[in-house]
């Protein structure tokens, strides 16, 4: 038996059969080779190919498949088998199952040569390997040793000993088990293990040798916290996901590394010392020349700079960090009294921050790269040099953060997302398994069950059986549901409910036999539950087929098998599982009955049978026949094997098996029945959720039955039915709703300094809406019965928040509770019942729950990992550096390690890093950076990944399903509102027709209604979801009618089954009138006739009316002249209009629209429109602070402004004469514009009326900076953004709304906890008091300081969510988790970390309301991104196998190729030597490395370098300029005039002559021009030249590939961003031009002048620093709070800011740029870059095409595109993997066919189009795609194909033939007359040409004609006989000839049997 056979003992023979297994292939693998020496190639090629690979099922460390799982014998857990993976056969392995049944594997060899397998040493260490305790006792040290090393101070000296000594006893026990390290399976061999090793040797060595910092490495221990991970099954998918990424991240690494290192050198170059800069008094300094005991004066420089060099006498703004100034224009500039000087001995921030070496300028890079307090850097930078310098952060910032730092975003995304799936197929396959197992069982025991029930039934027939519902163990498998009183009317319904059986739709039995029948209706679709009901969502299910799906595959076998004990089938199906599936598959395939009686109804077969035994005539006809038989033969088993004889029907799906009633229609029986008998009859409930009942209830069910079902008395469920008419009405939803939002809104006005009346109203307030919600929650409860209530997730969570209400009121005294309160917030979440986005983003959220779980798991790992790596490491540094004034931030206990790494993660590691790097020196530097790009780049980025793929999922596929579902009964209620009003206007109208009395006018036939311009078929009726249904009936329908009008149509159209809604929506729209009657006749009436044609069928079609409108295909003409200028009604119903038109006005007037149509229409009049636009826009931008000072240009303005109003205002008046008011007011561009000149009217209506100084006029007078906007919809590139961004502005909305109602609890939380509590006590300098100087404010006001509030606070809501958004965005985070940590109560003075576990709720708010709410904006942008793209995909790639669309992308990048003409190599012997030299590949790589070098040289470079260096660099400097100018000079020689041709080579020729200039002129240089030096960086990106020459930097030009590719795309985007940023700084111009300069506001950033605000603009772009700028325009105090103007003229400006307009303009400008925009650009790159891998890896990408015709060059210098045939092979050989085509490629080049032209050559698009063809793997050509269609204006090039490489081998095979034929013929019949003269033979061959001509194009190879081809491929080649075919001396003879059967040879099977005629001329000479 097989479990002998797969399961054996490793015994010492086993070893011996391994030993011989291993000699005999030592053996084969010998004779092989003696094989392959003898060059029998190509059968060693096939054989190499398939490497056996290990089983992945039976891996170490999996657990044993479950197939195996009980074949498995319980004696053998724990012994050493023999390895029953059959790769390891030749190995000497032996494999242990361990008692958890999970494989492990080791070496059979002696461990540590001593122990063999079968020592019992060995074997005792196996058995506790093995052991499930062991692993667990592992674990758990880990744990509690990570616990100890989290402590501060050790409570155990001895407890260090201790965990050393388990890892020890593990380490031995492992390595007596498998051995240390030489053989595989080893312990060395394992990377965990090199962990543990690690860990151990290092406590032995430090408990001898005190090692130092060395000992913190102990603390690698906690990574083993990650080998847990192994143990729960969702973190693999997490683990292995963070493990690929950090795989992969190798790639862009390298790029970033490359880029920030070109960044970083051209920082050095510009910024070198120029961070030193700094103000000094000169009010002090005092210059003493005397010498007093000095030998020598002081010269007065020296004096000065000793003076100036004091920090003392340096400028502080705020007391930490000296202002940086500078001398050039723009820059900082110091306050009266301060000088600026440069030079000094000091850089800002502890001296990290500056560009004078490399090490830190790269670090600044890496900043600015993760926008990490970048602000500070960018502000003092150009502080220092001037606001021109923005542009290089603007390039940073795009290149290095926006794009590298959403690369690695996109390369986690994708990791994540293979991961899943790969995991998604492993756990379905294992599914799968567990469920065929399942059913092997379950169908047995069923089996058996029936078996005996036929025994029983034999005894005793059950006349009254219910066919669908057997007695015994089936009634596991029902649900049925029965009326109570089956006596009236003598009718009950019942339904059946059955488990899913073998034939699932995944299972891969079941898919491989019957693939043909199943695959085109059943997708993946999961067993339902009855709840879910069939398939709803899907138009297209088969409902009648679907019973296939459950067909109860055992129950035949067990016919087939009766006569077998049952013990002998269980037997068998467990020992032979192949043979019994097949067998099982092959009776499957029987014809059986549409419907067999013994089927056990199958889930989506007859959902509901309607069963009159009275009246049979309803049942299937079959069933009823059943009915008797079954009575009379008393035997189930006969009647069924007698129906399935009668059956005659063999096609599985009957088009009328049983009544097959409509998902939609069961919901509204659904309902009925749910309100008529579900809630007493509650242990069938229809609702039921649980549908296997066991046929005996254990206790607990009984119990639960007996005292929860509430239905005792008649009354008591009249009482019932009567409250549940009222509870579960529409209405009481729609109250609850409004209560909801009235309970959030009392929630959230909860504020500081309130009134008792508030705080009274409140808690009445509360208490109501306790009330009400208690009362909601007890009232459904009596109707719906606890069983009923408890089954809905939603009806739980309500009850659960009413509990907790009470309990909060009981508990209402009590402190510390204040808690529970919060969770009266939930009840928010109730909204999502009826709010479908809330809704779905809670699903999404619930559904990542789990994988987020782990995610957060994992995260925490991270966090501890490093936490406590930082606290070992940097503790006694910080204690001994910072002893008294510790930093907030520090690694001194867990808690706050905790908080540093978990601030890294959310990108703050630069300032931390800081303080660490001064207490512990530079080793912080890599920890920080390790952190950071684990952590944040990461470990977060799969959060957004996580969030990005369950988006993908969820949100199309749920949205909709989920309102079928469910009726939304808030809707409803809304519904009936609507339904009312038309109720009423209807009736109305009706009214006023009766009294208008007006005649009825004939309608003819168009009273159909219509939708959408489309009519609706006879009898259709739209309803209320724009569904419209048809319904036609033939007289002989069958019709059931329920109480209550429902309408049950019998659906007999296979293919489509839709549903008919509920019939209250169909009633009120029949009483619609028919609205849109008589629009368009002719097409009214041509659809309809086509309706009529389906009226013969019975059926019930779905007419497509979904909003779009039909789109008829109709060539465009573009009309010259305008509409009619009255509208269509206007003309019909008043006659006077068209008479008007006839008049001379009439007819002038339309002379008149003509021209002004003809003029908008002209291209040069949007031209001039737009010129205006930026005309107007540029004056905007001109209105600055310094305006007032400059009359002229203030006058200049206002004319040119009235100039821009009125023609903006003519070019409105010229498009309404044009285009009418109709076509104007439709167009959403045209309202634009029509607003902003609406606008710019007002202005001048009020100027005229003298109200300009009115501050709401001047407010309206802002609005002019809306006119830029008008460009946007006359820029292609821009509105294709634009329309994007709108399209997704419903969803970006929504997405708004839930993280507002995310934020609003977490706000409502926070002014709960914090509200008033963070007023501090301050002295005059604003610094905050301790707690033992003033303790509370009544001590603060009586000592005369000031108890001020925090500018950021919680005192209310409002202010709460300006918190929460600055938590959000981590900027000034920092001082509000400070106030909140210090809070300690009302009234009270904040004492430092007294609170320190407030800071749980800022981490739990960034993990919510951070993480996450931010992240759903990137998610839903991309989500958008993609549907547009789906949209415009094309309709060409729409139709396109995936094959095709490979195909036509290589084939549209192939067209935009073409050979370029190589460069002629020169005569001149040593020019040409020269050429030779410098066209070589190496010559470039060489130049490459000297670039190389230089760029090393340069970062040798430092500030303040000594002379020496100074001098050594510069001679090195000019070697290398020596160099590039020899190099420069060999090209010129080499390729004369040619060298100007390429792009590179003048930039390198500039850069040479600047260099040789630089250096001649080195100072006038400087100061004029950009230094050379900086130039030379540039050069640097030659090195994308040789990345093509590299193999292995695939990865890396996948990525640059991507970049180029998603350029276009960045351009637009950013062109967006700075329209936005445009708008944005002349709203802040007109704003806060004259804000006072505190807080963000000062001398460079500021919103006086246009440019300025556009630099600050872009900083904030990214949300860096607009904390800072938001207090300094929302300043309102200690300013001017109005503007005075004096006699002499001067003004003084009001330099208050406004505290509402500030926090809207900031607030909106972030969510604009930052959450939308800059989120664009994310969505961009991910799309592109995935784009891009999919190329690299399966299409050909534009590099291998540039790659071919590099190689072309070679062969065909002249550019002809044209080689001789010759060539052919060596060409492809020469090639570049992967189209080459190794030699020897004669074979392959004759299957691919490639055509020969005139003259033996051949054209190199079908050299390329054919190996392109190779390649993808696709042989016959997509003949729809038109590959012309891409590119029409190539080239065309006209050529004769006369031939192809496969008819010329054909031809070669005829030729021998003849050949041969000729010498047998002239071995018969001797010799021959000598052959006709020449001439002769030349006038019959031009007869036979022409006559052969026809023949031949009826021939099967030949194509159609000579072509022409299109630049691309030849898609149609011409065959023709041609005498110019390279003719010999000698006649030629045309042949036909046909190839005898006996003569057909191998060679001659490849031509099909019609070729094997072949039509040839042979050359005379050849056949003699």
């Amino acid at each position: 038996m097989e479990e002998e056979e797969f399961f054996r003992l490793f015994t010492p023979q086993s070893l011996v059969h391994i030993e011989d297994r291993i000699a005999e292939e030592k053996a084969f693998k010998k004779a092989e080779k003696q094989a392959h020496e003898e060059g029998e190639e190509e059968e060693l090629a096939a054989h190499e190919e398939e490497e056996p690979k290990p089983n992945p099922k039976y891996e170490a460390g999996k657990k044993l498949p479950l197939s195996l799982k009980d074949l498995f014998p319980v004696e053998y857990t724990s012994k050493p088998l023999e390895d029953f993976d059959e790769f390891y056969e030749t190995q000497k392995t032996f494999v242990v199952v361990g008692k958890d049944m999970t494989i492990y594997r080791f070496s059979a060899t002696n461990a540590l040569y001593l122990l063999s397998p079968f020592n019992p040493i060995r074997r005792g260490a196996l058995y506790v390997l093995v052991h499930p305790l062991f692993s667990a006792l592992i674990i758990i040290t880990i744990i509690v040793n990570c616990a100890f090393m989290a402590m501060t101070e050790q409570p155990f000296t001895w407890i260090e000993y201790v965990f050393t000594g388990v890892y020890t006893m593990e380490a031995l026990i492992k390595i007596s088990a498998r051995g240390f390290i030489i053989n595989t399976f080893t312990y060395l061999r394992d990377p965990w293990n090199w962990l543990d090793f690690a860990v151990i040797s290092l406590a032995y060595v430090t408990m001898g040798v005190d090692l130092g910092n060395l000992s913190a490495l102990r603390t690698f221990r906690v990574l083993r916290a990650l080998k847990t991970v192994a143990v729960i099954p969702g973190l693999k998918t997490i683990v292995g996901a963070l493990l690929e990424a950090v795989r992969r991240l190798r790639d862009v690494m390298i790029l970033t590394v490359f880029m920030l290192s070109i960044f970083a050198l051209v920082g050095m170059q510009l910024y070198m010392g120029t961070l030193r800069q700094k103000c000094v008094t000169f009010a002090n300094f005092t210059y003493d020349n005397s010498t007093e005991g000095n030998e020598t004066a002081w010269s007065y420089d020296d004096a000065w700079i000793e003076y100036a060099m004091n920090p003392a006498h340096w400028y502080t703004p705020d007391g930490t960090e000296y202002l940086i100034c500078g001398n050039a224009s723009g820059a900082g500039h110091c306050p009266p009294n301060y000088v600026c000087i440069n030079n000094t001995h000091t850089n800002p921030n502890f001296n990290f921050t500056h560009f004078d070496n490399f090490g830190t300028a790269l670090l600044c890079t890496f900043r600015l790269m993760t926008q990490d307090f970048w602000e500070n850097l960018y502000q003092i930078t150009l502080r220092a040099e001037g606001p021109y310098h923005c542009a290089y952060f603007i390039i940073v910032i795009l290149l290095g953060s926006f794009y590298l730092v959403n690369l690695i975003l996109a390369i986690v995304a994708m990791s994540y997302d293979e991961t899943q799936k790969q995991d998604q197929a492993d756990a379905d396959e294992e599914e799968e398994e567990r469920k065929i197992q399942q059913t092997i069982h379950d169908g047995l025991r069923e089996d058996y069950q029936e078996y005996l029930e036929e025994k029983l039934s034999q005894a005793k027939s059950h006349s009254e059986t219910s066919l669908s519902d057997h007695e015994g163990e089936d009634n596991a498998d029902k649900i049925s549901v029965r009326s109570n009183k089956p006596e009236e009317n003598g009718q009950f319904l019942s339904v059946s409910k059955k488990q899913p059986s073998l034939s699932l739709p995944g299972s891969p039995f079941v898919r491989r036999n019957t693939k043909k029948k199943y695959n085109a209706n059943h997708g993946d679709h999961q067993p339902l539950m009855l709840d879910n009901l069939p398939y709803i969502d899907d138009p297209n299910a088969v409902t009648p087929c679907s019973d296939d799906l459950n067909m109860n595959l055992t129950y035949k076998q067990f016919l087939a098998s009766r006569r077998n004990s049952y013990a002998s089938l269980l037997k068998r199906t467990g020992s032979s599982r192949r043979s019994s599936f097949a067998s099982r598959d092959s009776r499957r395939s029987l014809p059986r009955s549409p419907r067999s009686p013994l089927e056990k109804p199958g889930k989506l077969d007859t959902p509901w049978d309607w069963k009159k035994p009275k009246d049979s005539s309803h049942l299937h006809p079959l069933d009823a026949g059943e009915h008797g038989k079954h009575v009379e033969n008393g035997s189930l088993h006969d009647s069924r094997m007698d129906i399935e004889k009668k059956s005659h029907d063999g096609d599985m799906c009957h088009p009328h098996a049983g009544k097959h009633v409509d998902p939609r229609d069961m919901m509204v029986i659904k309902n009925l029945l749910a309100h008529a008998e579900g809630h007493r009859n509650s242990k069938h409930s229809i609702i039921s959720e649980f549908p296997f009942e066991e046929e005996e209830l254990p206790l607990k069910d009984r119990l639960y039955n007996r005292f929860c079902s509430w239905h005792c008395c008649r009354c008591y469920v009249k009482f019932q039915e009567f409250i549940a008419m009222i509870i579960l009405d529409a209405f009481v939803d729609l109250f609850i709703t409004i209560c909801i939002l009235a309970n959030t809104a009392f929630m959230a006005a909860d504020q500081h300094p309130k009134s008792p009346e508030l705080a009274e109203i409140l808690i009445y307030g509360n208490y109501v809406f306790t009330g009400i919600f208690a009362s909601e929650a007890f009232l459904k409860l009596i109707a719906l019965s606890p069983p009923n209530y408890f089954r809905d997730g939603w009806n739980i969570f309500d009850f659960f928040i009413v509990v907790l209400s009470f309990l909060e009121m009981a508990l209402d005294g009590v402190s510390g509770l204040s808690v529970l309160r919060s969770f009266r917030l939930l009840r928010v979440f109730k909204l999502a019942r009826s709010w479908q986005t809330l809704n779905m983003l809670i699903r999404i959220v619930a559904g990542t729950m789990g994988a987020l779980g782990n995610l957060i798991f994992v995260l925490a790992i991270v966090v501890f990992i490093f936490a406590v790596m930082g606290q070992q490491l940097f503790r006694d540094g910080y204690l001994s550096e910072y002893a008294d004034n510790m930093p907030r931030w520090n690694f001194t206990d867990f808690l706050h390690s905790f908080m540093i790494i978990f601030r890294v993660l959310c990108g703050e590691w630069i300032e931390s890093m800081w303080a660490c790097t001064n207490a512990n020196g530079p080793v912080c530097v890599p920890f920080f950076l390790l952190t950071y790009v684990i952590g944040n780049l990461v470990v977060l980025n799969l959060f957004l990944a996580l969030l990005l793929n369950s988006f993908g999922a969820e949100s199309l596929s749920g949205g909709e399903n989920e309102e079928d579902k469910e009726p939304n009964k808030l809707s409803e209620a809304i519904g009936r509102f609507t339904r009312l009003g038309r109720w009423i206007k209807v009736k109305v109208i009706v009214c006023l027709k009766v009294k208008m009395k007006s005649k009825p006018k004939p309608n003819g036939g168009d009273a159909s209604p219509r939708l959408n311009g489309k009519d609706l078929p006879d009898g259709g009726q739209p309803f209320s979801n724009g569904t419209v249904i048809e319904l036609q009936a033939k007289p002989e329908d069958t019709e059931i009618t329920l109480p209550g009008e429902l309408v049950l149509v019998e659906n007999h159209s296979p293919e489509k089954s839709t549903g008919i809604l509920e019939n209250e929506k169909k009633m009120d729209d029949e009483t619609r009138p028919n609205s849109r009657g008589s629009q368009r006749e002719s097409l009214s009436s041509n659809s309809r006739n086509s309706m009529s044609d389906d009226d013969t069928k019975l059926s019930l079609t779905k007419v497509d009316a979904e909003g779009e409108p039909e789109i008829n295909e109709v060539k465009v003409t573009y009309a010259n002249y305008p509409d009619d200028c009255f509208c269509k009604i206007c003309r019909r119903k008043c006659p006077c209009c068209i008479r008007f038109e006839n008049t001379k006005l009439g007819k002038r007037f339309w002379k008149i629209r003509c021209l002004a149509y003809a003029l908008v229409e002209h291209k040069y009049f949007e031209t001039f429109i737009i010129t205006m636009i930026l005309a107007s826009s540029v004056a905007l931008a001109i209105e600055d602070v310094y305006l007032s000072e400059r009359p002229i240009l203030a006058m200049i303005l206002e004319i040119t402004d009235r100039f821009f109003t009125a023609i903006f205002i003519l070019e409105m008046l010229i498009k309404w004469t044009a285009f009418g008011f109709k076509k104007y007011f439709t167009d959403a561009w045209c309202w634009l514009d029509f607003v902003i000149v609406g606008i710019s009217i007002m202005m001048l209506v009020f100027e005229l009326l003298g109200l300009q100084k009115m501050t709401a006029i001047k407010a309206m007078r802002t609005l002019r900076a809306l006119r830029p906007l008008r460009a946007v919809s006359r820029w292609e590139g821009m509105r294709v953004v634009v329309n994007a961004l709108i399209k997704a502005i419903p969803s970006i909305a929504n997405v708004m709304m839930v993280c507002l109602i995310f934020w609003l609890i977490f706000g409502i939380v926070g002014v709960q906890f914090f509200a008033g509590k963070f007023y501090k006590c301050e002295d005059e300098d604003g610094v905050k008091l301790p707690v033992n100087i003033t303790a509370n404010k009544t001590e603060c006001l009586a000592k005369n300081y000031t108890w001020v509030n925090s500018k950021v606070n919680f005192d209310n809501v409002m202010m709460a969510y300006l918190a929460l958004f600055q938590v959000a965005t981590y900027k000034g985070w920092i001082e509000v988790m400070t106030d909140a940590i210090d809070s300690t109560d009302i009234d009270v003075q904040p004492d430092p970390e007294v609170n320190v576990y407030m800071y749980l709720y800022f981490v739990f708010f960034i993990i919510f309301g951070s993480f996450f709410t931010l992240n759903l904006f990137i998610g839903v942008i991309i989500e958008n991104f993609n549907q547009q793209k789906k949209k415009a995909g094309g309709s060409l790639e729409m139709f396109m196998t995936d094959d095709q669309k490979k195909y036509y992308m290589a084939m549209k990048r192939m067209s935009s190729k073409s050979p370029q003409k190589s460069i002629p190599r020169p005569s001149n012997i040593i020019m040409g030597w020269i050429f030779d030299a410098v066209t070589n590949q190496k010559f470039d790589i060489g130049i490459m490395i000297i670039i190389m070098l230089n760029m090393l040289t340069m970062a040798l470079e430092h500030y303040n370098q000594s002379e020496q260096f100074t001098t050594i660099l510069n001679y090195i400097n000019v070697s290398f300029i020596i160099i590039f100018t020899v190099e420069c000079v060999l090209k010129l020689i080499g390729l004369r005039h040619y060298y100007f041709k390429f792009p590179w080579n003048i930039f390198d020729f500039v850069v040479v002559v600047l260099s040789i200039l630089g250096v001649a002129l080195s100072d006038v240089m400087d100061q004029f021009l950009v230094s050379p030096t900086l130039l030379r960086v540039v050069r640097v990106f030659r090195v994308g030249r040789v990345l093509r020459l590299v193999k292995s930097a695939k990865g890396i030009r996948t990525l640059l590939f991507s970049l180029a590719v998603s350029l276009p795309a960045l351009f637009n985007i950013a062109l967006l961003l700075f329209l936005v940023m445009f708008i944005y700084a002349t709203f802040g111009m007109s704003f806060f031009m004259h804000v006072k300069h505190q807080y963000g506001i000062d001398d460079c950033f500021n919103f006086e002048t246009f440019f300025r605000s556009i630099i600050y603009l872009f900083q904030m772009c990214t949300s860096a620093g607009w904390n800072s700028a938001l207090a300094g325009i929302t300043n309102e105090e200690d300013c001017i709070e109005e503007t005075q103007t004096f006699d002499n003229g001067t003004t003084i400006w009001k330099d208050c800011g406004d505290y509402k307009i500030g926090v809207v303009y900031l607030c909106s400008y972030l969510v604009l740029s930052f959450l939308v925009v800059v989120n664009m650009y994310i969505a961009v790159i991910l799309e592109n870059f995935s784009q891009a891998t999919e190329d690299v890896q399966q299409g050909l990408t534009s590099d291998e095409f540039d790659l071919f015709y590099e190689k072309w060059e070679k062969f065909d210098p002249e550019a002809t595109k044209f080689i001789p045939l010759g060539q052919l092979s060596d060409f492809v050989d020469y090639l570049e993997e992967p189209l080459r085509l190794p030699k020897p490629n004669h074979f392959m080049l004759v299957k691919l066919d490639i055509p020969i032209c005139e003259n033996d050559k051949v054209y190199c698009r079908d050299i390329l189009d054919a190996l392109t063809k190779n390649f993808l793997g696709t042989s016959d050509t997509p003949g729809e795609i038109d590959v012309n269609e891409v590119e029409k204006d190539k080239e065309k090039i006209e050529y004769k194909v006369v031939s192809s490489t496969l008819l010329r081998q054909k031809e070669h095979y005829a030729a021998r033939v003849i050949q041969k034929a000729w010498r047998r013929y002239r071995n018969e019949r001797g010799s021959l007359p000598s052959p006709p003269p020449y001439d002769m033979v030349i006038s019959k061959e031009s007869d036979m040409i022409t006559s052969k001509g026809s023949e031949m194009a009826t021939s099967k190879d030949s194509k159609d004609t000579a072509t022409t081809v299109n630049g691309d491929t030849a898609s149609t080649k011409s065959l023709k006989s041609d005498t110019s075919n390279k003719q010999t001396a000698g006649s030629s003879v045309d042949v036909h000839i046909e190839i005898p059967e006996s003569e057909i040879t191998e060679e001659t099977a490849m031509l099909s049997p019609e070729n094997r005629t072949v039509e040839l001329r042979a050359d005379s000479d050849v056949v003699a």
